[in-house]
């Protein structure tokens, strides 16, 4: 991303995360002033000696380029929203136990800021939020200060869309989403965003709210698909990955999805934030379901062809998806939980979070879980891993890493790693 000429407006990114530190350094080469807000003092360290506080391509010497330039960082909400022209809500929202939404880092922030809001301020939400949201947040200015959306404070909802660890590849050709209240944020906030990209969607703030939650389950619900898909040949004595290229291959109506682990903190949750107010939710509540029953599905299948007590089992990847650091609501530990409690000895590999020699993580191995498909282990081959696994070692496969079209299979033996199929997909 090239460097450009001096903006003279600052930005307040209010949350340091995987949505708003890149999103920060993104603007920094744009030229633009960035005050980063965090409540995290570790993290705001790290970030003062040019270090990332998690994966993301490309970013570091961004990061260390312009830290303590045209990036600060600072707890001081006060200071940054004072010295600031646009602020950026980049903050989380997560839910409870009972699976509702919780806002409590947006409201707590709103409360914090009122006092020092200014006219011309721009407030641009960018975190995931319940529809009605940002009409919420007008009311609440409005409320508690003395200027009027739309007239002589701006704001916006643009919702972020882009794949962690690629952050800042895709900022730029992505459509940025625009969603407000009225025509005067709406300019404000494209004038903003197209410093970033040309692609600018202008809309209204609740559409953008349900823009980006639908964009999240309608990923969500097809994982569920074709998790479902899986169970139901395996029913069947079939293979799920054949009948998958028969449907696709060459055909114009195919596109059927490959069964995997679907979690993270957006695809597991973001689902909550749109069921709340309708009586007809079994489409997303049940792929919820399907989705994280997954690895008891697969644990269960595993179990009756080989008991589990005092096996050694390893688990390959814990992140959510391949090829980040990022392991919130990670279907990793709930596989681990469940062969822990079937007695299992479990062993877990990741090259990012639990990083190791691989052959000795494997050495002995009697059941092998691949959770998530790096890239790196796309480098193993199954001869490579019978020569650590012990002969007869059942594979559990779900992406096919392998290419071998099994989701289960067995190595013959530690010298001729041959797929043993335990679901076999001849009549």
């Amino acid at each position: 991303m090239p460097f450009e000429e001096e903006n003279s407006e600052k930005i307040a990114m209010v949350g340091l995360g995987r949505v708003g530190l890149p999103l920060a350094l993104a603007f920094l080469e744009k030229g633009f002033f960035v005050v980063g807000v965090d409540v995290n003092e570790k993290k705001l360290e790290q970030l003062r000696k040019g270090e990332m506080p998690f994966s993301e391509k490309g970013a570091e010497p961004i990061l260390r380029r312009w830290i303590q330039k045209r990036f600060t960082v600072t707890s001081d909400l006060k200071g940054a929203v004072s010295e600031a022209g646009v602020i950026i809500l980049t903050l989380g929202t997560p839910i409870d136990e009972h699976m509702n939404p919780i806002f409590e880092q947006i409201e707590s922030t709103m409360v914090k800021m009122a006092p020092f809001l200014k006219a011309g301020h721009l407030i641009v939400l960018r975190s995931t939020v319940y529809p009605g949201t940002t009409e919420q947040l007008k009311r609440f200015i409005e409320r508690e200060t003395r200027l009027i959306v739309g007239e002589t404070l701006f704001l916006a909802c643009c919702p972020e869309r882009i794949a962690e660890g690629n952050s800042l590849e895709e900022l730029a050709v992505i459509p940025q989403i625009v969603g407000t209240l009225d025509e005067a944020s709406s300019l404000k906030a494209q004038h903003l965003f197209k410093h970033l990209t040309s692609k600018i969607i202008p809309s209204d703030a609740r559409s953008a709210e349900l823009a980006k939650l639908f964009c999240n389950m309608y990923r969500y619900i097809e994982f569920a698909m074709a998790n479902e898909f899986m169970m139901i040949a395996d029913n069947y004595e079939r293979n799920i990955y054949e009948i998958i290229e028969l449907v696709n291959r060459d055909y114009v109506r195919g596109g059927l999805k490959k069964p995997g682990f679907a979690g993270g903190p957006c695809l597991y949750k973001d689902g909550f934030f749109l069921i709340n107010d309708i009586p007809y939710n079994e489409l997303i509540s049940i792929a919820w379901k399907i989705n994280e029953t997954v690895p008891a599905y697969l644990i269960h299948n595993i179990k009756i062809r080989q008991p589990l007590e005092g096996r050694k089992v390893v688990i390959l990847g814990l992140s959510f998806k391949r090829d980040i650091d990022d392991n919130r609501n990670s279907l990793s530990y709930k596989a681990k939980k469940i062969f822990l409690k079937e007695g299992a000895q479990v062993f877990l590999h990741d090259p990012y979070l639990k990083p190791g020699d691989l052959g000795t993580v494997l050495q002995d191995a009697e059941v092998l879980l691949v959770a998530v498909n790096h890239r790196s282990y796309q480098e193993l081959s199954l001869e490579k891993i019978g020569q650590w696994v012990k002969p007869g070692c059942i594979i559990c496969d779900i992406w096919n890493l392998f290419g071998t079209n099994r989701i289960l299979f067995q190595l013959e033996n530690s010298l001729l790693p041959q797929p043993v199929p335990l679901l076999s997909s001849q009549p």
